[in-house]
Order: structure tokens, then sequence, then C-alpha cells
């Protein structure tokens, strides 16, 4: 049976999360796709969360980094791993926060199997205490500049089948072996620079340019709590979307097309230092005004990368232009 199946390799990254592990491990265990191996990287937990999947589910590959690398080195280093194994035919991430219906995988692949320029595909991700809450369809960089999160919030009513999107959400998605190894940042699918937020959105835009597709399969549903590390740094989150933020638009977007859109990014970044100053919260004007300036600052990471990316861009800029409305 296996091997009519492409194996795929699930890679979880952990920072002192054990109180998820055993329910995010679970969902994983009961899909009634087999083909899979798991890849556990620790990015220096604190809580026993080694020890604990160690005796919970023996078979899981364990990677110790022994320090928080973050998101974005700690898939990198479960890709390399994974993808070791020439078996491996696809990457599947899935958050600790994050869990997964029993058909997920099955639908994923199945439609990925399909779709030759495939690049990543997510199905529709919901928020994990209320199923009728979208968490994520899609995501795509906005009009305004900003990676936004597709039917966030929204209502989960009728669905369509399935489409091609601008991204999918790193929390609960697969990605080929195919495009990973014709991307051009070789071993480095996630850019370490960013450590994590908006390296998702980074890779979205990377497939988008270069001409490959990223799909929404509806019907594999995936349940999300959201900032379930992030979340116990108050204004961590908003100091690295909005430091990630300027490079991300610089190393894959056409020149034009940010100028284009500039007027709009500063308006927004002043709106939402109006909207946290009249709530009180100083902290986090703070953390949006020195997030943006050291975004600023670090350009320069980003100039040979970019480079690199519009050596591979393969889409027309009015193409682009509208996928950037809605996200698909």
């Amino acid at each position: 049976m296996h091997n009519k199946m492409p194996k795929v390799a699930f890679i979880i990254v952990c920072w002192n999360n054990k109180d998820l592990l055993k329910e995010c491990l679970d969902s994983i265990r009961d899909q009634t796709y087999n083909n899979y191996s798991i890849i556990l990287v620790d990015n220096g937990s604190a809580d026993d969360s080694v020890a604990f999947v160690s005796s919970y589910m023996p078979s899981v590959n364990i990677i110790e980094a022994k320090k928080n690398l973050g998101f974005a080195k700690g898939n990198n280093l479960g890709i390399e791993a994974a993808l070791a194994d020439k078996d491996v035919q696809y990457v599947a991430l899935l958050n600790t926060d994050a869990r997964i219906s029993k058909d997920w995988l099955k639908q994923l692949v199945e439609f990925a199997a399909i779709k030759p320029r495939a690049a990543c595909l997510q199905g529709t991700t919901l928020d994990y205490y209320n199923h009728d809450i979208i968490d994520s369809t899609h995501i795509f960089i906005a009009h305004n500049g900003q990676g936004t999160q597709g039917s966030w919030r929204n209502i989960c009513e009728h669905e369509f089948g399935p489409k091609k999107v601008f991204g999918v959400n790193a929390a609960a998605c697969i990605i080929t072996r195919r495009f990973i190894d014709y991307q051009p940042f070789k071993g480095k699918l996630f850019d370490e620079t960013m450590f994590m937020y908006l390296e998702d959105v980074d890779l979205a835009a990377r497939v988008t340019v270069m001409g490959w597709d990223n799909y929404l399969v509806p019907g594999a549903r995936a349940y999300h709590m959201g900032s379930a590390s992030s979340g116990k740094n108050p204004g961590f989150s908003l100091y690295m979307t909005f430091r990630n933020n300027s490079g991300l638009l610089f190393k894959n977007l056409p020149m034009l097309m940010i100028l284009k859109l500039l007027p709009k990014l500063i308006r927004g970044d002043i709106d939402t230092v109006k909207a946290l100053r009249v709530q009180g919260k100083d902290y986090a004007v703070r953390k949006v005004v020195n997030g943006r300036l050291i975004g600023i600052i670090r350009l320069p990471l980003f100039i040979v990368k970019r480079y690199r990316v519009r050596k591979v861009t393969n889409i027309p800029k009015e193409y682009l232009w509208r996928l950037m409305d809605r996200g698909y």
C-alpha cells in the first residue's frame, strides 16, 4: 500500500508547548493517509517537551536545537532532515497549536498529485474554539502592503471547490518536494533573517512571482488556536510583523509596485499607531514604530535575496497586482 502513496514528512516546531503536543500528535496519528513520518524540531524547550514526545510517540524523529531558532530556521532544519529521505515527496507543516481532520492529508496529497506546478496547499483552517469561524483560507500581500490572512474571522458558510490562491498559512499546510528543490534558496525554504512572522507570506510571494501555484482545498479541515508560543510575549508579534514587512516587500515585489502601495502602507502605519494610542497601549506603539524602523535599517540584508528572486520571476505585473486584491 505504501509504495503507491507518496511519502509525507510532518514537521512540528516546538518551543515550550508540552501541553499542546499530545492532541497535535494524535491528530496526525489518526490520519487516513498512512505513509508519513514525523519530525519534531525542539527550539530549546524547558518544559520537558522532548521527554514527553520521546515517551508518548517513540517513532518521532526529534531534532534538539538547544536554543530558540525561530519558526523559519526550525522548519528549515526539519525540511533538511525530511528530504534526506528520498522517498519523501511532500513536507507537511503543522503548528503545535493546530489540529487536522482525519482526511486532511489524504485530500491535500491527492489534489497536489494532479497539479504539476503546485507548490503549497492548505485546507480551510477553522478557529479551534469555534468551528463556525474561519482562521484562514489563504494568505496574501494586500494593496496596502500588509501580509493578510484570507477570510480571517469570517463565518464558515458555503464553500466551493479548490482554487488557486496567493499563498497558504504555514500553521497547517503541505509543500511539494519539486518546488522546494526548484526554488532558488537551496536548504533555506524559509527566510531565517525573519525568525518568525511573515515568513510564510514571504514564501507565498516567492511561489507566486515564480509562476508556481498555491491552492486552497476547502474540504481538508484544520483547526488552529493561534499564537501559542508568541502570545507568551506581549508586543512581540507586533514588533516582528512590522520589522519583517519591509524586507518582505523589498525582496519580492517589483520596485514600481512597492512605490504604488507605499502611500497606503504609510497611512496604515499611522492609523495603527493612532488606534493603539486611543486604547492606551503605549508599549504596543513603541513595538510598531521600532519594528518599522529596524525593518528599514535591515533592508540591506535582502538586496542579494531580491536579486535572486527577480532572476526567477515569471509572472505579469498586472496579474500579480490583481491577485493582491483578495488573494485569489
